[in-house]
This record gives structure tokens, sequence and C-alpha cells, in this order.
């Protein structure tokens, strides 16, 4: 009848070891090793689709009255028997249709993928196909860059110039982009695996110490890997070595200690800056001194007389890694030259020689708390600023501003995922904490992430408690769940999180209280984009944050209706790009038709879509509720 047929198939070594050389036999077993052990680079969960386009000579049309025409993709996910489907509407090009936003499944290796493609001609009608194509995810996993393939159609009324052609990029969720990163990450994961079963026979011990132990054995592998890991450092005897440590620990603490799953963003921030900051370093003695004596309390933590006991000193632990987290974010924002960010903390830090002096000697304190099983104070040492700024902002009282009393996000509060239900993936988690602390383009400062209620309400509790734990959660404020007295609502949103950020720091509450301490009007208005301007933006400007602060808006759709959320829909659209680059919102919702509007196209505004279980068959009352990406 004319069809055009296309055959495919994939052609691959059986035996990948056997003809491929020492060189080539060391890296393989690297990637196996990095791949399969359990402190290492783990297995994908997520993956991300981004840049959908699918090329077409003409795009369909169904009917005299085109202009009803909608195109839609539909993305349907195979996971060790479960099933997960989104969908979501195209923009029309002049020979494509387009979707702009990162949609995230959960998926495994052996998972598969089916892209369709399905027209609408606005009437009470079935939805029209227009072609399919059919991915494996361990494929899509070995290629790079943009992955193009021939749409097989499958529109058999609807006629179609030519063979489309559906392009996309593919990536694990959270991978780096980070060649630094990418690197480390590799040397740790090729020796991991000896290490791991020396932690876990150690950890066995925990429950039974009568076994005996031999101490020398796990010392051995302990320091051999550690030497494995810093034997290609580049000629960096400072960064690199402190990083390997840091990650080493990391992994360590986690299965000893049971210590916080979200330790690891200590090691992210400086892995991430990596190749800034080694080159930045080189004239910077105290920041060297610093990161010696950093180093000096990971080595005394790990030590093989200490591993033991790991579990019993949490506290410590946890302390060591958000002082560590601190000094992470001052390291890397004081040799990042970026919008003289650098000069900013050189001419605001009361003296940089002794902030760095402070840092060094609480790392001091911690490492006698460890040694001595000393109780430890919570009390982190921070950047200080000028101490005038300090004296102008105990003056300030926001009281008669505008507030929502425990609207912060909570366990209390959130919507949990059923009991049999898997948790968010790892990899999604790991993909939005690069986007906060800085691993991400400099123009996205929201990211706007919709799918199933329970799944971003659980998102959005864990990402708050790991910015919470590292001291960078600026405000939280959650529209879901019912409260005593609740005065939730649009109206005390920007003024809500602007008071909440005047409590992080002390430049922004006295910026804040300037312009708004002799002006009650001001105090008081409830037009959202002169809260947004004068509570949020203009304070920020001159204020000195060390590292990012995030916020998190859980459930905005449900703060009230479409005429009521008009106006931060706007705000959010047109005034979010001026927002600074350390300040990031998440934002969590359904996508009503106007939020979809607003958010669609907007350069600072990243969206995910994530998918959820769903059957194949598409209604038009689903239309409107899904993700509308124009």
């Amino acid at each position: 009848m004319g069809t055009k047929i296309q055959a495919e198939f994939k052609v691959s070594q059986t035996s990948g070891l056997s003809t491929a050389g020492n060189f080539h036999v060391e890296e393989a077993v690297d990637t196996m090793v990095g791949k399969n052990n359990e402190l290492g680079t783990k297995n994908i969960d997520a993956l991300d689709i981004s840049a959908v386009i699918l090329d077409i000579d003409r795009v369909p049309k169904f009917g005299k009255l085109s202009w009803d025409d909608r195109f839609f993709l539909e993305i349907h996910a195979t996971n060790n028997g479960e099933s997960h489907n989104i969908i979501s509407q195209g923009q029309q090009g002049v020979k494509c249709l387009m979707w702009d936003t990162t949609f995230t499944f959960n998926v495994s290796q052996t998972s598969r993928l089916v892209f369709r493609v399905l027209g609408y001609d606005g009437k009470e009608s079935e939805p029209i196909p227009i072609g399919i194509a059919i991915f494996e995810v361990d494929e899509l996993l070995q290629q790079n860059g943009l992955i193009r393939r021939p749409f097989l159609s499958s529109a058999a009324f609807v006629h179609i110039d030519g063979i489309p052609t559906l392009s996309f990029r593919a990536a694990q969720a959270g991978a780096t982009s980070s060649t630094g990163s990418m690197s480390l990450t590799r040397s740790l994961g090729s020796f991991t695996q000896e290490l791991s079963a020396a932690v876990n026979r150690t950890a066995d011990l925990n429950v039974q110490p009568e076994q005996p132990r031999d101490y020398d054995q796990d010392k051995r592998i302990i320091e051999h890997a550690i030497s494995q890991a810093s034997r290609h450092n580049g000629g960096d005897e400072h960064l690199y070595p402190l990083l390997v440590k840091i990650g080493i620990f990391v992994s360590v603490a986690e299965r000893l200690a049971k210590l916080h799953p979200y330790a690891n963003i200590a090691y992210s921030i400086l892995a991430t800056g990596y190749e800034v900051i080694r080159h930045k370093i080189a004239c910077e003695n105290g920041v060297i001194r610093l990161m010696h004596t950093m180093q000096e309390t990971y080595d005394l933590v790990m030590t093989v007389d200490a591993l033991p006991y790991l579990h019993k000193q949490r506290n410590v632990l946890e302390a060591i890694v958000q002082q560590t987290i601190e000094c992470a974010f001052f390291i890397r924002d004081y040799v990042d030259t970026r919008d003289s960010f650098a000069q900013v903390i050189r001419n605001s830090v009361l003296n940089v020689e002794s902030q760095i002096k402070e840092f060094e000697n609480a790392f001091k304190d911690l490492q006698r708390s460890f040694q001595n099983y000393m109780a430890v104070s919570t009390q982190l040492t921070v950047l200080k600023i000028l101490e005038d700024v300090q004296d102008l902002g105990a003056k300030a009282d926001f009281r008669d501003m505008h507030y929502a009393i425990d609207a912060r996000c909570a366990a209390s509060c959130a919507v949990h995922l059923p009991a049999n239900s898997a948790a968010p993936p790892a990899d999604l988690i790991t993909s939005l904490q690069s986007w906060v602390i800085g691993d991400s383009k400099e123009t996205e400062r929201i990211c706007v992430l919709s799918g199933p209620v329970e799944m971003c309400s659980s998102i959005a509790l864990l990402v708050g408690e790991q910015f919470r734990f590292a001291s960078r959660l600026g405000s939280s404020y959650c529209f879901r769940g019912t409260r005593h007295n609740d005065t939730r609502s649009y109206t005390n949103l920007f003024p809500t999180i602007a008071r909440d950020l005047a409590d992080r720091n002390a430049q922004f509450k006295q910026n804040l209280w300037r312009a708004v301490g002799n002006d009650t009007s001001l105090r008081k208005t409830r037009v959202a984009k002169t809260q947004f301007e004068e509570f949020i933006l203009a304070p920020f400007r001159d204020a000195v944050w060390n590292g990012p602060y995030l916020v998190i808006i859980d459930g905005l759709e449900m703060g009230g209706n479409e005429a009521t959320r008009k106006e931060v829909l706007s705000v959010l659209a047109e005034k979010g790009a001026e927002l600074p680059r350390n300040l990031r919102f998440l934002i969590t919702c359904q996508l009503e038709d106007d939020i979809c509007k607003a958010f669609s196209g907007q350069s600072h505004i990243l969206r995910r879509q994530l998918g959820g279980a769903s059957s194949l068959a598409m209604s038009r009352a689903q239309n409107h509720q899904d993700y509308v990406s124009t």
C-alpha cells in the first residue's frame, strides 16, 4: 500500500572483557564496581526526559476549524510491573510540535518507555493517534547528547508527509554536568566495594561485639581506600584530599552511625565547584589552612579504633557535617568572582582572617568533643557580618506585617504516600539538591513540580528536611491540610516568606526594616507585586548570604480560586527572574489552566512533571488537569 517500513536492532559485544586489553579491562571493572557496590554510584531510579520535539513536514489538521486542534504527548513507562503515565499538551511550530517540560519517571535500567503523540480536535471525540516510538531505558543511558528516532506513524486517516522525527534528551535525574565532580565520583567508586565490606563487617560487630575483630586488616583496607582515591589528584594537595575524606566519611557514617541521609550535601557543594575552587585558592593561605583543619577532623573520626563507636556519637558527627556545609559554602562563594560576590564578602565580613580562625576553632572544638565523648553545642559558627547590622536588626519589629501562623511544611500537614507506594526517587531528590546549591542554569530561580499530590507533598517535605538540616531552608509555606485558626492565604504568602528570611540574615532584616519601619501602609499592604518587590527583592540586593537558601511553597493551587491567585502567579512569572542567584523557590502544585498559562515559556522557571500511575486512556477532563507546556 506504499507504506514506508523501517527495521531497527541493536548490536553489542557478548564478552566485553575478553578482547579489550588491560586498560579497558580495568576501566570496565571500575564501572561495574561503581554500579554495584553499596557505597558507590547507585543504579538509576529516576530518568529525566526533556526538550521533546517532533519534526514533521506538515502538522496534521483535523477539520476546518484548525485552531481548535491540540496535540498531546503521552509517555508510558513500565518499571517492575508498575506503569506510570504522563500526558502533556504541546506547542505548535511551523513544522514541529514542541514540549519544553522536563518529565521525570521512576524507572530502572530494564524499564521501557513508549512515546505516543495524540491529536484532539476540540470536540467530544476520542483522541487521534499520530505516531509512536518505543525505547529501552538502558539504550537511552548509553547515548550522549540529543536522541533522534524516526517516529512511526499510526494515523490511518491523517495525512502526514515524509517520516516524522522524534528528538529529545534523556539523562539520569540528578546526574551532574560538572567534569570535576564526575571524575571525583569515579575515583571514589573504583575502590568502595572493598571498603563497603570492611564497613559492613564493622557494623555487624556493633550488633555482636563478642565476635573477633582484625583491627590491622580494617586499617589496611581504609588506608588503602584513601590512598587509592588520592593517588591521581592532578597536583591538587588541598581540596582533592579533603573531598576524598568527606566522601568516604559520609558513606561510612551513614552506614555505621545512621547519619542524616542528606549529609552528602557537604560533599556535593565542594565537588560541583571543584574546578573553580582549586584554581582560586592557590594564594589564599587562610582558606588552605581551614581545609587542612577540616581534613584533620575527618582523619580523627575515621580512625579504625573509632569506627565501632560512631553510632554513639551521632550528634557530634552531624554537627561536624553541618559545620562542613557552612564552611563549604563560605569557601565556594569566597573564591567565586561572579557578580563580584567575593569582594562583597571581603567588604562586609568583620575580618576575613578572624572569620576563618573562628571556623578553624569550631572544628577543633568538635574534635575535642568527639575525643572526649562530650555533649556538642548545636550552635553553628557562621559568617559574621558587620556589628552595626546586628544592632539595627535588633530594633526591627514586624509584628503588624501579615504572617500565616503554623504554615510551614511539616509531617503533620503533608499528604503522605500510601503505605505500599515507593518513596520518591533518590535521583530526583539529588537533582533538586543540585539545582538549589547551584549546579544548574543560572537563570532558573524557580522550580515548579507537578504530578501526583502524594508524591509532590512527600518531595516537598523531604527536600525541606534536607535543607533545614543544612541550615539553608529560608522559609516553607504549605497550603495543604487543615490548621487550627487557619490564616493561610495568597495575601500573606510573600510577607510570611520575608519575615522568615529576616530571621535567617541580619542584613536582610535591617534592609527590610529600613523599607517598612516608618511606613505602616507599606507594612500592611495586600498588593502581591508590592510585597514581592519591597519585602523580598529589595532587602535581598545588598545582603550577604553564605550559600543558597531555599523557599518551598507546597500546594500552590490550594490557596484559593483562579481569581484570588491571579496576582501571585503574575508576580512569580514576571518578577521571579529578578530573584538573586542564591535564593531558589520550589513550588509544588496541580497545574490548573491558569497556572499552566502563567508559568509556560518562562526561562527562569524550571518545570518538572512527575509520572503517575494511570491508564493509557485520555479523557477531555484529564486534559484540563495535566501540565500544559506551551
